[in-house]
């Protein structure tokens, strides 16, 4: 009776797929992140003309039968596109799982994250502002997918719209450009978390649009795509993604569409204060602190310093990643004002796909410790309680390491 049961399930699930793939068009893009626990958990969208609830179909690697997902149909802003969202639950850990979007055979994969990483590390692919020019984008793209990254992040300005309808090709280019070359040779498909940036926010920051209020009504009117396209971070705008007990990746909004100051860093200290058992919390927000190619005494950099540095140093933050400035840049480990070899050190600034700038003079600014005006992103490795990075340029070249000896790629 068991065995029957179980075909009459498969043949009805069998027969829904092909209903639902009926006269349905292929996605324009899709996009793979996470709200909840990456060890067990994936948030799939995929951008479709379709407003009809549509099918994610999906099985584990290795297996043979296919389950149909139906997706939540979400307003895409200012298109006739629809978001379609499919929200995967209780899933293995460390595990491959196969999908195919609506209107394609093709088939790609993904990978849940590890329970803990004391025998396997993970791979994390680290950059910001990336798509001045769409060719300068895919270049990086492809540099990244090569390093087969478990993850990327990119620390805001991702498509550079300015939260405007005129610039919704801009949006269209992003996500096109995430589809064809964020995949790896075999197809599996790179999750992206992100963070907000200036150009995801009509005038910038949140103190150029008249009237503000600190709500999610507000936020989702001075960045539409930012909240309606990157499920993560959400509302509002500020949040932790924990991978277990062993990671726990803290995304923060400067100035953009939240003030620094006040509600973000009272919930920054308690989030830290949370997280003080995990071998490893890493911050990672737009505008840096400690900028390689703006002033040091620019309004956003004082606020970042004055209110979450303190923080990070008193929770023993070892690293944090800025952008913004369109260079490559790791600090001198840096505590209270100093050089300081139990201090955070900042890495990044942002050049995933702009066009880089001049940089300040290395040997003359106190906490850089390596700088260079180039296209580039860092490529994390953690592995139980260490970690290492190297930084690739656009050309695949390594420009940087630390510690000397990084763990082996």
């Amino acid at each position: 009776m068991k065995n029957n049961n179980l075909k009459l399930v498969l043949t009805f699930a069998f027969l829904l797929i092909s209903l639902w793939g009926v006269s349905q068009s292929a996605p324009h893009a899709f996009y793979l992140t996470w709200v909840e626990d990456p060890t067990s958990t994936m948030t799939v969208d995929w951008h479709s003309d379709d407003a009809a609830p549509s099918a994610l179909e999906i099985r584990r690697k290795g297996t043979s039968n296919w389950a149909a997902m139906e997706s939540d149909v979400l307003p895409f802003p200012f298109s006739d596109r629809t978001v379609h969202r499919v929200s995967l639950q209780m899933l293995r850990s460390n595990t491959a799982y196969e999908i195919k979007f609506p209107g394609s055979d093709k088939i790609y994969y993904f990978r849940t994250m590890p329970e803990n990483i004391n025998e396997q590390p993970i791979k994390i692919a680290i950059g910001g502002d990336s798509m001045h020019k769409k060719e300068w984008l895919e270049k990086t793209n492809k540099v990244v997918a090569s390093y087969d990254p478990d993850f990327i992040i990119i620390g805001g300005d991702m498509a550079y719209e300015n939260g405007l309808a005129e610039n919704i090709n801009r949006i269209y280019d992003f996500f096109d450009s995430y589809k064809n070359t964020l995949v790896t040779a075999d197809c599996r498909i790179l999750p992206g978390i992100v963070a907000i940036g200036n150009h995801e926010v009509v005038g910038g920051y949140y103190g150029r649009n008249e009237g503000y209020e600190q709500t999610d009504e507000f936020r989702r009117r001075i960045a539409p795509y930012f909240y309606a396209l990157f499920p993560f971070p959400g509302q509002p705008g500020y949040q932790a993604l924990d991978f277990g007990t062993y990671l726990s990746l803290v995304i923060l909004d400067t100035e953009h569409s939240n003030p620094i100051a006040g509600v973000q860093t009272e919930w920054l200290e308690k989030t830290l204060e949370a997280k003080k058992d995990f071998l490893h919390t890493i911050p990672i927000y737009h505008v840096p602190a400690y900028p390689s190619v703006r002033e040091y005494d620019g309004k956003t950099q004082s606020l970042v310093r004055n209110n979450w540095v303190p923080i990070f140093e008193k929770y023993d933050i070892k690293i944090a990643f800025e952008n913004h400035d369109h260079a490559y840049k790791r600090t001198f480990p840096i505590r209270a004002g100093q050089v300081d070899q139990s201090g955070v050190v900042y890495v990044g600034d942002g050049s995933w796909g702009t066009e880089p700038r001049p940089i300040h003079d290395v040997p003359s600014t106190w906490y850089l410790k390596k700088a260079q005006s180039i296209n580039a992103f860092t490529l994390l490795t953690i592995e139980g309680r260490q970690f290492s990075l190297i930084s690739i340029d656009s050309e695949g070249n390594i420009i940087d390491s630390f510690p000397e000896n990084p763990l082996q790629q």
